[in-house]
């Protein structure tokens, strides 16, 4: 369940990173269609824990860097991406393109860490990015930990929207490119999504919770790799789950 205030509370921080210039209380309500009245005692709850200040020189509230400290503070200090990311640079090295964690949120992946490829021509995301479970390689692979009738539930709350001419149509062809893909032992996203992106993911299982490992990258570069591909990415998820199993000091 959605709680109003605190999605309206973040509603105005993601406006602040979508314009990056001081907004007043009229831009803040417009730009979000919140009654003037709620708009100025979110404005004010920020304000008085010291994460946006007013700035009438400039006309209008804007974030401080205690915000940006938070954030660091927690993100430097996360024990279960600490544990797993020398594994995804690693993976990230052996490939050349980008690297994603991701964990599935009701209808969606979300990513958890991403190591970004060093090309000039790359696949982009960011941390905290969303991408819907259907049509995505990580998606996909996380379908696969699932029983039938656990993945049938899911797809009754999917929208199947068609993003691309190689968006999987419904429920019956994505299961069917699931089962496919788990007996073969990796997925792929081949523009269904993002257009001339192809994406390869793997499933891992870190003490009962799904994820899955996918490198994608521009077609060009990854369309006859793509077996390589997953044979690296296996063998990173193979010594995370090591890792894990092992007990490794969390710190």
């Amino acid at each position: 369940m959605i709680v109003k205030q605190a999605e309206s509370l973040l509603s105005i921080l993601e406006l602040f990173a979508a314009v990056r210039r001081p907004r007043t209380l009229s831009q803040i309500s417009e730009a979000l269609s919140l009654p003037k009245s709620s708009t100025f005692n979110l404005l004010a709850t920020l304000e008085a824990k010291g994460l946006i200040h007013e700035m009438r020189a400039w006309g209008g509230y804007y974030p401080t860097r205690r915000l940006l400290v938070l954030a660091q503070d927690i993100a430097s200090n996360d024990p279960f991406v600490d544990r797993v990311r020398p594994e995804l640079v690693r993976l990230q090295e052996q490939t050349g393109e980008t690297v994603l964690l991701a964990h599935r949120v009701d209808a969606e992946i979300v990513y958890l860490e991403v190591v970004a490829s060093q090309h000039p021509v790359r696949y982009f995301a960011q941390v905290s990015d969303r991408r819907p479970l259907q049509v995505t390689s990580a998606g996909k692979a996380i379908l696969s930990l699932y029983t039938p009738a656990e993945r049938a539930r899911l797809y009754d709350t999917i929208a199947f929207t068609k993003f691309r001419d190689a968006t999987l149509p419904d429920a019956a062809a994505v299961e069917a490119d699931v089962v496919a893909s788990a007996q073969r032992g990796w997925f792929e996203n081949l523009s269904e999504y993002t257009p001339d992106v192809l994406g390869v993911g793997v499933p891992m299982v870190l003490d009962g919770e799904r994820f899955a490992v996918s490198v994608a990258g521009p077609n060009f570069r990854l369309l006859d790799r793509r077996a390589e591909i997953a044979a690296c990415a296996h063998e990173a998820v193979g010594r995370i789950q090591s890792l894990f199993e092992k007990g490794a000091d969390t710190r």
